[in-house]
């Protein structure tokens, strides 16, 4: 499954022809509070936005414990309760197509997602976003408008982000541990530095897997408190783990 962190970058828009967003129904919004989150559904969407309130709230009180951080500001959640309706969401003007299943974007620090009939997909997916979401609050100060008025230029890698969001997500599983023994077995398995695409979820979150059980899980934390301070993934590592990039893809 493809998820989508909206970058600053995206927010630079053009027409795609034959893409075009269509809006096919009126959406009557309602929303609820937890101590965090201010989360939004639609038409007979209570249960599935009671459901979240639960789920986002635990998923959170992790991410905050590993990553040592408690966030600032409130994340907004908002809730589709099919595909077809999540495509029609003007949050982002971009089309998505049907491998995306929900998206953070930056402008407001927004987390958007579809439910697809399944209550554990939909669990590790508030997960896997709401760790995109710390991590803008954490690097960015949950805001584009935060990242221009404070001349902000941390860059971090796909991999990073979308492998620590897997890690955060699902620790290790069966179908990324058959990903990843076949691409070894294959020899098709990239460089950490290299890792792009579904590698950058599957091999990402191998990644932190293996510094959790080779250095301990507390290093996920200290990692990434280090790139914050730092501003780069490889002297995060130099300074966490005691080997550079390079270094430690050998040994990965």
């Amino acid at each position: 499954n493809i998820l989508l962190l909206v970058c600053a970058a995206q927010f630079i828009l053009f027409a795609q022809f034959g893409k075009n967003k269509v809006q096919y129904k009126y959406f009557d919004w309602h929303y609820i509070q937890t101590s965090h989150f201010d989360i939004f559904f639609t038409n007979d969407g209570e249960t599935l936005a009671e459901f979240t309130a639960f789920a986002a709230e635990d998923a959170l009180s992790k991410i905050q414990a590993s990553f040592d951080y408690s966030v600032n500001n409130r994340i907004t959640l908002i809730i589709y309760n099919s595909q077809n309706d999540f495509q029609e969401t003007n949050v982002i003007d971009t089309y998505l197509s049907e491998g995306i299943e929900g998206f953070t974007e930056l402008f407001k620090n927004r987390v958007v997602i579809q439910f697809h009939g399944s209550f554990k997909q939909f669990r590790h997916l508030i997960h896997h976003e709401l760790v995109h979401a710390v991590m803008n609050d954490m690097f960015y100060g949950g805001s584009l408008q935060n990242i221009i008025s404070n001349n902000i230029s941390i860059q971090i890698p796909t991999w990073f982000s979308e492998g620590m969001a897997e890690y955060q997500a699902l620790g290790w599983d069966e179908d990324t541990d058959m990903f990843i023994r076949d691409a070894a077995i294959g020899e098709y398995l990239p460089d950490v530095q290299q890792l792009s695409g579904y590698f950058s979820y599957r091999g990402g979150q191998a990644v932190f897997y293996y510094i959790a059980k080779k250095y301990g899980k507390e290093k996920i934390g200290e990692l990434i408190n280090a790139l914050r301070s730092l501003g780069s993934v490889d002297a995060a590592f130099k300074q966490t783990i005691g080997l550079n990039l390079k270094e430690f893809n050998e040994r990965w």
